[in-house]
Order: structure tokens, then sequence, then C-alpha cells
């Protein structure tokens, strides 16, 4: 297990999921003016934190074995699966999300909107490519 976690690979893709992370926060403080940790954990918004750290393991799994290697093959696929899944997986959740939040307005006794300052989390296209986008920065930088 230890052998795991100091292995170059998984750190590059923690690198990237990380970086994903701190650009979150960032781009919050020069927009809002304001800084909220709890953008280094929340899963939406952009850059992607999956198809940042995929990304980055699988171009470094590329420089390290080859691109032709059987494990850079496997990386890749399961790169493209967890970023198309990411997308659809959210998509979906969102609008089960905006569903559930309507029944819930629809039965409240109080006549409350239970909807009042949610919002569904989804990613979009460019979510997905600006951490895939980041992901090889980060493996670039860091092979």
């Amino acid at each position: 297990m230890i052998e795991i976690i100091g292995s170059r690979p998984f750190l590059v893709a923690i690198a990237a999921g990380a970086a994903a992370q701190a650009v979150k926060v960032l781009s919050f403080l020069i927009v809002e003016k304001r800084v909220n940790y709890r953008r280094f954990v929340q899963p939406d918004g952009s850059p992607n934190v999956h198809s940042a750290a995929m990304s980055a393991l699988t171009l470094f799994v590329g420089f390290a074995d080859g691109f032709e290697s059987v494990a850079f093959s496997l990386s890749f696929c399961l790169t493209v699966i967890v970023m198309v899944d990411t997308y659809n997986v959210k998509q979906a959740h969102s609008k089960q999300q905006e569903v559930v939040l309507m029944l819930l307005d629809r039965v409240s006794k109080k006549h409350t909107s239970w909807a009042a300052g949610r919002k569904a989390l989804s990613y979009t296209h460019m979510d997905v490519f600006t951490g895939a986008a980041l992901g090889i920065m980060v493996a670039l930088l860091l092979a």
C-alpha cells in the first residue's frame, strides 16, 4: 500500500486533482473577492477534478511506459470512460435534483420554496475539457 502512495504516477494524478481544486478556489477569490475554502472539496465547477487527475495519470503513464504500451492503452480507455461518465452522471443527477426540489416545493405546507438558493450540480463540456487540459499541463510539468 505504501508503494502506491509514493509512486510517481499516483503523485502526478493527485497533484493534478489538487491543482484543479486550487484553481476553483482562486477563481472564486477573483470573482467574489473573498475566499471560500469549501471550494477545495466541492465537486462541481471548472476545471473538473476527475478529468484533471485521469488525464495527468494517462499522459504520465505514456511518458513512462510508452504510448504503445498496454498500461497507456488501459489508462487512456479508463480516462475516456471517466470523463464521459462524469459529464453524463452529473447531468442526470442535476435533472433528478431539479425534480425532487420541485416535488418538495409542492408538498411544503408552508408554501416556502425548498428550491430557493439551491442549485443543481452539473458539469458542462467545458468543465470536463478544462480539467483534461489542466491535467495534461501538470503531467508535462512533472514528467
